[in-house]
C-alpha cells in the first residue's frame, strides 16, 4: 500500500513563515533589494495556498520564477562566487520552495534550508547580540520542525515549551566542547567581497584619505597594557610607511632589495601589550611606536612594519613589546639617502623655491629649517576634516592657497619640502591617541584616530618623529581624537560623536561587554590551555576524564528527571493530587488499587487489610463518594479529605503486607 503523507496544519505554516523571516534578517544589509522582496511574495502566496483562496503555481509560473531569479543573482554578484552568493543562492531556493509547499517532506526540505541560513549569519557578524538572536531563532526554527509532526489542536506554547525542553540537555554539552576541546579554522574567518567589509587605512595616501577615515566612528582595534598605560603623546600607532611620491600620492616601495632592515637601539622603557585588531581585508598590523620585533606568524618589512602572510579577513589578536624612546638606523648608506630624497623632477614649483629659501636662510641647518616649517604652520594654517578639493600641484595649493587641511595635507607638504632641499624623510600613517576604557581597562581606537606622521633622519641619531599637526593643533595629540573632535567647531566632525557625557559613558559600557565577548568567547583558544589548568590544578588525563564525566552526568540526570516528569502526571487539584499519593504510597505497602475498582471500594478493601485505620478509611470512602456522585464541593469536605488523606500517608507502616 501506498504511504500517504499528512498535510501540515495551520500552526506548523505560521511557524514556517516566521522562521523564514527571523533567519534572513541579519542578512537585509548586504542583500539585494530584490531577494527580500521575493521572499515576502513568495511567504504570502504560501499563507493564501494554504487558506485555499490560491491553487498552486503551475510549471510555467516555477520556471519562470527560477529563470528570473538566477539572472538576478548572476546581476546582482557577476562572477563573484564568494559566501554571499551562496547565501543569496540559499535564501532565493528557500523562497522559491515555500510556493510548492503541500506535505510534509516539502516543508522539511525549507526548515533544513532555514538552519543553514541561519548558521551563514556568524559569516557576517560575530557579536554577542547576533549570538543572542541566534539562540532564540534557532528556537522558533526547532518549534517549525516540531510542528510539521504535530497533530491539530496543539497550542503555540506547547510546541515552544518542546523546543525549548530539546535544547536545554544541549546546553552543558556545548560548553562542554567550548571548553575543552581545540578551536578549529572558523567558518566566519572567510574572505567576504562585500564592500563594508574592507575598512582602514589603505597602502597609498593622497589628500583626503585619512580624513574620510576620521569621519568614521568604526572601531580600528583595542589595547591592553601589561603596565602603565602610555601617555597620550606616546601612543604612534605604526601601521605603514610611505617612501615614494608620484607627484599626486604617496605609497609604499615594493622594490625593497635596497633597504636594509633598520636596526634600532632602546634607549629607555619597554611598554609590553596585546592588540585585538579588527578585520581589515589587508595584511598590515599596527604596532606601538617603536616594536621591538615580530612574533611568529608575522613579518616585519625594513622600515619595521609589521604584516601578516596572508589578508586579514577575521579579527586578530596578538602580543608585542614596543620601546618609547629610541635610535632608529643611525646610519644610512648614499643608496638608502637617495632612495628617501627621491622626488619627480617637476611639479610643486613654488613648495620647492620656498623650502630652498628657508633652508638657505638657515644656512643649512636642519633643525632650523624644521623650525621654520613649523613657525609657519602654527601662524596661518587651520586645521580641519573640510579643507576642499585641491587640484593641480596639490602641495602649492595646500600651502599658497587653502592652507586648511588634515594631518596628510601636512605630513605630505613637510616630507616633500625636507625632500626637495635633500633631507631624508617619509610618511608613517597609522593612528594616534585611543580612549580609554575604565570599565575593563583597555584602550580602544577607532577610525577617527586615523593619523599621518613625518619621519625625518636626521645624522647621528637616525630616523625622528615629525609631527607637523602637533604645530597647528597640539590639543589632537595631547588628547584623543574623541575628545577633539567633541570639541571642535567643524560641525562635520562634531556629528560624528556624542556631545552627552552619558551617552558617552553608556557607549563606553556597551563597548566593554562587546570586548570581553570578542576576548573571552571568540578568542578563548589562546586562554584555553591556561584556563583549564588553572580550573583542573593540571592537565593529567584522569582530570579531564573526570572533567568530561561532569557534564555527561548532568546531562543523563536532566534526562531522566524529565523522563520521570512525564511518567508522573501533574494533578492542578489540591484534593486528587492528595488521593493519587495516598493511592501510590498505600498501594505500595497493601494492594494496589485495580483499574476497575472505585477508589471508595478499594478503600473499603484496604480498611479489612489495616483494621488500625479502618474508621478514617471509611469516612475517606464515604466523603469520595459524596464528592464525586452527590455533587457536593464544599471546601470544608475538601479539606476534610486532604487532613484525613495526610493523617492515613503519616501512619503507614513500613513493611510491606503480602
Amino acid at each position: 500500500m501506498q504511504h500517504v503523507e499528512t498535510q501540515i496544519t495551520r500552526a506548523a505554516v505560521i511557524w514556517q513563515l516566521l522562521a523564514c523571516v527571523l533567519v534572513v534578517l541579519p542578512h537585509l544589509e548586504w542583500l539585494p533589494f530584490w531577494v527580500p522582496l521575493l521572499l515576502l511574495l513568495t511567504l504570502g502566496a504560501r499563507l493564501m495556498i494554504h487558506q485555499g483562496r490560491w491553487s498552486f503555481p503551475s510549471r510555467l509560473i516555477k520556471l519562470a520564477l527560477v529563470v528570473a531569479s538566477s539572472l538576478g543573482l548572476i546581476l546582482s554578484f557577476g562572477h563573484q562566487s564568494g559566501p554571499e552568493t551562496m547565501v543569496a543562492l540559499l535564501i532565493v531556493g528557500m523562497a522559491l520552495k515555500l510556493v510548492e509547499i503541500y506535505r510534509r517532506r516539502d516543508a522539511l526540505v525549507v526548515i533544513y534550508v532555514a538552519f543553514f541560513v541561519l548558521g551563514t549569519t556568524f559569516l557576517f557578524s560575530s557579536s554577542a547580540w547576533i549570538a543572542l538572536y541566534a539562540a532564540a531563532v534557532l528556537t522558533v526554527v526547532i518549534s517549525a520542525l516540531l510542528a510539521i509532526h504535530q497533530r491539530k489542536g496543539v497550542s503555540v506554547k506547547q510546541t515552544l515549551k518542546r523546543s525549548l525542553w530539546l535544547l536545554g540537555p544541549a546546553v552543558p554539552l556545548m560548553v562542554l566542547l567550548f571548553l575543552i576541546f581545540p578551536r578549529l579554522e572558523p567558518l566566519w574567518s572567510v574572505t567576504l567581497d562585500t564592500p563594508r567589509a574592507t575598512t582602514g587605512l589603505s597602502d597609498n595616501l593622497s589628500p583626503g584619505d585619512v580624513s574620510n577615515l576620521a569621519r568614521s566612528d568604526e572601531l580600528a582595534f583595542r589595547v591592553t597594557f601589561d603596565g602603565e598605560v602610555p601617555a597620550p603623546r606616546q601612543r604612534y600607532w605604526r601601521a605603514l610607511v610611505m617612501d615614494r611620491f608620484d607627484g599626486r600620492q604617496w605609497y609604499r616601495s615594493q622594490e625593497t632589495g635596497a633597504l636594509r632592515p633598520e636596526k634600532l637601539e632602546q634607549t629607555g622603557d619597554i611598554s609590553g601589550y596585546e592588540v585585538v585588531l579588527e578585520a581589515t581585508q589587508r595584511p598590515w598590523l599596527v604596532a606601538l611606536d617603536q616594536p621591538l620585533s615580530a612574533p611568529t606568524g608575522m613579518q616585519m618589512r625594513p622600515a619595521r612594519t609589521l604584516e601578516l602572510k596572508q589578508d586579514l579577513n577575521q579579527r586578530y589578536s596578538y602580543q608585542l613589546s614596543a620601546a618609547l624612546t629610541y635610535a632608529l638606523q643611525p646610519m644610512l648608506t648614499r643608496a638608502e639617502q637617495q632612495h628617501y630624497v627621491q622626488l619627480p623632477d617637476s611639479g610643486n614649483p613654488e613648495a620647492r623655491a620656498l623650502a630652498q629659501r628657508w633652508f638657505d636662510e638657515a644656512q643649512g641647518n636642519q633643525q632650523a629649517f624644521i623650525q621654520r616649517m613649523m613657525q609657519h604652520y602654527n601662524q596661518s594654517f587651520v586645521y580641519t576634516l573640510s579643507p576642499g578639493r585641491l587640484l593641480g600641484d596639490s602641495i602649492d595649493r595646500f600651502l599658497f592657497d587653502t592652507q586648511r587641511g588634515y594631518c596628510e595635507h601636512y605630513a605630505a607638504a613637510t616630507s616633500f619640502m625636507l625632500r626637495s632641499v635633500g633631507i631624508p624623510a617619509r610618511i608613517v600613517t597609522g593612528y594616534q591617541g585611543g580612549e580609554w576604557n575604565p570599565y575593563q581597562g583597555y584602550l580602544q581606537v577607532r577610525q577617527y584616530d586615523a593619523h599621518a606622521w613625518v619621519e625625518v633622519w636626521q645624522e647621528g641619531q637616525g630616523w625622528v618623529r615629525l609631527d607637523p599637526t602637533a604645530a597647528v593643533a597640539p590639543e589632537r595629540i595631547e588628547s584623543s581624537a574623541e575628545s577633539f573632535l567633541r570639541r571642535s567647531s567643524d560641525s562635520l566632525a562634531a556629528s560624528r560623536v556624542f556631545r552627552s557625557d552619558w551617552m558617552r559613558s553608556l557607549q563606553l559600557r556597551y563597548d566593554a561587554f562587546n570586548f570581553v565577548w570578542q576576548r573571552w568567547v571568540l578568542n578563548y583558544d589562546r586562554e584555553q590551555e591556561n584556563l583549564l589548568a588553572d580550573w583542573l590544578g593540571g592537565l593529567d588525563y584522569w582530570r579531564l576524564a573526570l572533567f568530561l564525566m561532569l557534564p555527561g552526568s548532568v546531562i543523563f540526570a536532566f534526562l531522566a528527571w524529565s523522563q520521570l516528569r512525564r511518567r508522573t502526571p501533574r494533578i492542578s487539584d489540591p484534593v486528587d493530587a492528595a488521593l493519587f499519593k495516598l493511592q501510590a504510597r498505600a498501594g505500595a505497602r497493601f494492594n494496589a488499587r485495580e483499574p476497575q475498582q472505585s477508589l471508595a471500594h478499594w478503600l473499603e478493601t484496604l480498611a479489612g487489610d489495616w483494621p488500625e485505620q479502618e474508621g478514617r478509611l471509611l469516612r475517606l470512602a464515604e466523603l469520595d463518594n459524596r464528592r464525586r456522585y452527590a455533587g457536593s464541593h464544599s471546601d470544608r469536605e475538601a479539606q476534610a479529605i486532604i487532613k484525613l488523606a495526610g493523617e492515613l500517608m503519616s501512619q503507614l507502616p513500613n513493611r510491606t503486607q503480602r
